[in-house]
């Protein structure tokens, strides 16, 4: 019994710590001094790798920023291992050995160990050549604050949701480089052979143009070379604005979500699902007395009421949202909340 205490114990305080490192909450203050000092800190490392590449910085205040960088990078190696320790909350990983590893290769892990690394890198192969370029990835650090900017999570976000049409606009984009480097290069070749001495090289000019740089170092001379320049000039104006549009609707898409959500448990998607939570206040498992078959008879009866609330939720939800929310993801939200109203005044 005593045993069985301090593991309940145990988990309570990693399910405490997780949902402190990994979710911000304003309300929360070991949340919110928990972002601050993440911030705080990736910020004074990353000023301080600036003024290290400054020579007035860089032999005046030397054992100043290396202190800095050491005390940083001791604070963040200890949060990688809280984190590492602490994953196993998530049911995506709550295996003790292959779920830290899965944890170890996902997006904001490889973040946080590649901000580390150039440290120990450096103190373990000083005479390296590779380490100074190494040392760039220090930079990555500001993919830290990722974790505590809601602006930032929306970003990738977007990104993520709207990855097919981005690809297919850079196809678009790479499509029109060619083409439109292959004609200058034809145009301007005999009349600038030096500036226009193959495709590959004019694509830096189609690059200066389409995106309305304009650097001026290489340009046509002859009539024709001018009218297509001016023409990719135009044409370009329109091509980068796809991306944006793209983009815009996207945030209006999860703004919208958002709206929603905010009604849903913000970690409910991480809530670690037991036969007590599914179950519920059930009324022929109020009693401890029941036989295994009975309790499983019931547990299989409250499964399919709740699945045919469930149904009803959904066609309720998508009926009376389906033409203002054109998202299914935000009619599941909307069901879901409809769904725990319905079974918890079913079940009172």
């Amino acid at each position: 019994m005593i045993n069985i205490r301090k593991k309940l114990q145990c988990q309570s305080w990693q399910e405490n710590i997780y949902y402190i490192f990994e979710y911000s909450n304003p309300k929360n203050f070991l949340s919110l001094l928990d972002d601050l000092i993440i911030t705080i800190l990736t910020s004074i490392s990353v000023i301080a790798f600036i003024l290290d590449t400054s020579p007035k910085f860089s032999q005046h205040y030397p054992e100043q920023l290396k202190l800095i960088e050491i005390l940083v990078t001791i604070f963040f190696t200890i949060e990688y291992l809280i984190r590492i320790w602490i994953c196993t909350v998530n049911p995506k990983y709550n295996h003790p050995i292959y779920g830290r590893l899965r944890y170890v290769i996902t997006p904001l892990a490889l973040i946080d160990i590649v901000a580390i690394l150039p440290f120990y890198l450096q103190v373990l192969f000083p005479s390296l050549e590779f380490i100074k370029f190494t040392l760039l990835l220090r930079l990555f650090r500001l993919f830290k604050i990722s974790r505590y900017s809601e602006s930032l999570r929306t970003i990738f976000k977007v990104i993520a949701a709207k990855k097919e049409e981005l690809i297919a606009t850079l196809l678009v984009v790479i499509f029109v480089l060619v083409f439109v480097s292959s004609l200058m290069f034809l145009v301007e070749s005999e009349v600038q052979p030096n500036k226009f001495s193959s495709i590959l090289e004019t694509m830096w000019w189609g690059v200066v143009t389409l995106t309305t740089v304009g650097y001026g170092d290489v340009y046509p001379v002859t009539h024709l070379g001018k009218l297509l320049s001016a023409t990719v000039a135009f044409l370009g104006i329109g091509i980068f604005a796809l991306p944006a549009g793209i983009i815009a609707s996207g945030f209006a898409e999860e703004v919208q979500k958002r709206r929603v959500k905010k009604i849903v448990h913000p970690v409910g998607k991480d809530i670690k699902v037991t036969s007590e939570t599914v179950v519920g206040p059930h009324p022929d498992l109020r009693h401890h007395n029941h036989t295994k078959q009975e309790k499983e008879k019931a547990i299989a009866h409250y499964i399919d009421e709740s699945s045919e609330i469930m149904k009803l939720c959904i066609e309720t939800a998508n009926k009376k949202y389906g033409n203002y929310f054109k998202n299914e993801e935000i009619i599941k939200d909307l069901a879901i909340l409809l769904y725990y109203e319905t079974t918890h005044k079913f079940h009172h």
